[in-house]
C-alpha cells in the first residue's frame, strides 16, 4: 500500500508534466491500488475472512482497464483491433467464470485472472514493438508511456508463474514468504512509476 501511495503522489505532484487524459487516468488507477490494499485490510480485520472479494473486484476493474489502456496507446488499427477483441475475450471470460466455475467471495478468480494478464503482457510487447520502430526510440525514457509499460510488465511477468506455482506447486508456501515477493515486484513496478514521473517529458505523449 505505501509503494502505491508513494508512487501516486509522485504522479500528483508531477501532474503538471502529463501529457494528457490518458497518462492521468493511469495515475489515478495507481491510487486505486492502494484504496483496494487499505480495504482488503479493513475487510479482514472486519469480517474476519480473506479479502478474496476485495482482490476479485479489484482485478475486474483494472484487467480491463489496462487492455483499454494499452489500447489507446497502441498506433497501429489492426493492434487496436486484437486490444478490442482482448476486451471482449476478457468480458466474456469473467461471465462465464462467474456463472459456471468460481465464486468471487470465497477464491480468487484465478481464470480470469490469467487471461487477463496474458492479454496485458500480449498488448504489452505490441506497444514496444511500435516504440522500438519508432522514432521514439531515440529517447524512450522521455515517454510516461514507456515507463508505465515497463512497470506493469516488471509486475506481471514474475507475478503470473509464481501465482501459477502456487496453485499447482507451492500451496503451501510460507505467508512470509509470499509477501516478500510480492513487495518485491510492487518495488519494481512503483519504481518505474517513478522515474517515469522524474523523467519523462510532457511533449512525448504515446
Amino acid at each position: 500500500m505505501f509503494l502505491a501511495l508513494l508512487s501516486g503522489m509522485f504522479g500528483i505532484i508531477y501532474w503538471y508534466k502529463l501529457p494528457n487524459n490518458k497518462a492521468k487516468f493511469f495515475v489515478l488507477s495507481i491510487w486505486l491500488s492502494a484504496l483496494t490494499e487499505l480495504t482488503g485490510i479493513f475487510y479482514t480485520q472486519i469480517t474476519g475472512q480473506v479479502n478474496y472479494m476485495v482482490f476479485n473486484i479489484y482485478m475486474f476493474i483494472i484487467l480491463p482497464y489496462y487492455i483499454l489502456f494499452l489500447k489507446s496507446i497502441l498506433q497501429q488499427p489492426k493492434h487496436k483491433q486484437v486490444a478490442n477483441v482482448c476486451f471482449a475475450l476478457f468480458l466474456v471470460s469473467v461471465f462465464v467464470n462467474l456463472t459456471f466455475f468460481q465464486d468471487v467471495v470465497e477464491e480468487v478468480c484465478f481464470n480470469n485472472f490469467a487471461i487477463g494478464v496474458v492479454m496485458i503482457l500480449m498488448l504489452s510487447c505490441l506497444y514496444l514493438m511500435e516504440l522500438f520502430n519508432s522514432n521514439l526510440i531515440l529517447s524512450i525514457k522521455d515517454t510516461i508511456f514507456f515507463w508505465f509499460v515497463l512497470g506493469i510488465l516488471l509486475f506481471y511477468v514474475p507475478f503470473l508463474p509464481f501465482m501459477l506455482s502456487l496453485r499447482w506447486f507451492l500451496s503451501g508456501i510460507h505467508e512470509t514468504t509470499y509477501s516478500l515477493i510480492i513487495f518485491f515486484l510492487n518495488v519494481l513496478m512503483n519504481t518505474s512509476f517513478i522515474f517515469g514521473f522524474i523523467w519523462s517529458k510532457k511533449r512525448y505523449h504515446y
